[in-house]
């Protein structure tokens, strides 16, 4: 890996990106807090949200690294967390707690911040379970490697630096496997790259059919349906899951779990409902400048048969799953709907039984 004065390249451009927080670090000391206080909003699908949780983080990192040693502020950062982690719809534990609970472990003789952990501990369920005050880090940057590096631009949204240490990355590496396959992946869907990722899942499929091994199989093939759709391409999301469904009734596959084959199934029934002939999506398409072909081709609108044939396989599946969720009743109902089907009414009436549990 290339290095600059003893130093790997890559650390020294992290080191780079981290030292900008020094102008918000001198702010904060001046009294302006805007970029790192608890600023709570509503997420329509995530609940309470804190759009400073970002700004925090950057600013422990840095905090740590360059090793500032302010008590008044760890302690003040502290506390505008612990808000977030105790409001927080999504709850959960965060880098951010984890830095501040360590360099706030250094101010602690005498037990002087053991209620403020111990508020932290009980601040939600993941917490309860998770959160130690226990930590060691370390605080020398230099000690993560270009994987730790990449992970750490991510979770500080540092995009621009991170397709540089991707690509370094990606040069770097002599034998590519599953579990860095899955990562490129990851990097890519994170860096709005998804595209890239089509060749990596066909990698995947076709190694796993390669092992034999059915439950893999069908995770591969379940994971190329799933990009296909993310990318609009439900034609050639047909094309996999038609491939796959003649598996599924091999009797190996009884003790297989099959949701998300059935998820996806139901969403190309309704897509190509909608796009299909008379469908709203494409009667609105249509009033465009002849974008309705256009449209039509890039998504590969399957045949009204091949619609049909898919719905009553995922029928059959839904009538055969056990273990039910608010996701599956939710597609299995929109399909039923999309394919005017009576059976919508069983649906909806376990639905709802369902939600009063």
């Amino acid at each position: 890996m290339e290095e600059i004065n003893g130093t790997k390249l890559y650390i020294d451009l992290l080191k780079k990106e981290l030292s900008k927080q020094r102008e918000v670090y001198l702010a904060l000391k001046e009294g302006f807090r805007e970029d790192v206080c608890y600023k709570p909003y509503q997420d329509k699908e995530y609940g309470t949200q804190d759009a400073n949780y970002t700004g925090r983080l950057r600013l422990a990192y840095y905090l740590l690294y360059e090793k500032e040693g302010d008590e008044q502020t760890i302690v003040w950062l502290f506390l505008e967390e612990l808000k977030d982690r105790e409001e927080n719809s999504f709850q959960g534990i965060g880098t951010t707690i984890e830095i501040l609970t360590y360099l706030l472990g250094k101010y602690n003789s005498g037990h002087k911040y053991d209620e403020l952990f111990s508020r932290a501990k009980n601040a939600n369920f993941d917490c309860a379970c998770g959160y130690s005050a226990e930590l060691v880090m370390s605080e020398t940057l230099s000690d993560n490697d270009l994987l730790d590096c990449i992970y750490m631009c991510e979770d500080l949204e540092y995009k621009t630096l991170m397709e540089t240490l991707v690509a370094q990355w990606r040069d770097s590496v002599e034998v590519w496997d599953e579990g860095k396959r899955a990562d490129l992946i990851r990097f890519n869907t994170f860096l709005g790259k998804k595209a890239e990722n089509e060749s990596l899942y066909l990698e995947q499929l076709t190694l796993a059919k390669e092992a034999g091994e059915l439950n893999e199989i069908i995770l591969a093939y379940s994971h190329m349906i799933r990009h296909y759709l993310d990318m609009g391409n439900f034609g050639k999301a047909h094309e996999y899951i038609d491939e796959v469904r003649g598996m599924t009734e091999d009797k190996k596959t009884r003790g297989i779990r099959l949701y998300d084959l059935l998820e996806e199934a139901l969403e190309i029934v309704c897509l190509e409902r909608e796009w299909g002939e008379g469908g709203s999506l494409l009667k609105e398409a249509e009033k465009g400048d002849g974008i309705n072909v256009q449209v039509k081709e890039l998504n590969g609108v399957s045949s009204e048969q091949k619609t049909k044939e898919l719905w009553e396989w995922a029928r059959e599946g839904l009538k055969r799953e056990k273990s039910w969720y608010g996701n599956l009743y939710k597609k299995g109902i929109a399909a039923a709907k999309a394919m005017q089907d009576p059976y919508v009414a069983h649906l909806e009436k376990k639905y709802k039984a369902w939600q009063k549990k």
